[in-house]
């Protein structure tokens, strides 16, 4: 079943990096698709509250053996 997982506040030299995976795993009893897509929504809903924080899009991806990966990053204070 796809589920959001976040990795907060990993810091990297001079930014810090928040990830929000979607989780790519399948839910057998949602033929129509409507469960992916509503996490998905919840995903991009953590990225506009990040970018409201001070946070950028930094980068996002796909990767069959994890999922939708976005990779928010902001300089460190």
């Amino acid at each position: 079943m796809p589920r959001l997982i976040f990795e907060r506040s990993l810091e990297q030299g001079e930014f810090v990096e928040e990830k929000i995976i979607v989780d790519n795993t399948p839910d057998i009893g949602d033929r129509s698709g409507i469960k992916f897509l509503e996490c998905l929504e919840e995903a991009i809903s953590e990225c506009k509250n990040l970018i409201e924080r001070g946070f950028r899009l930094a980068d996002y991806w796909t990767d069959p053996d994890v999922g939708i990966v976005f990779s928010m990053k902001k300089k460190r204070i």
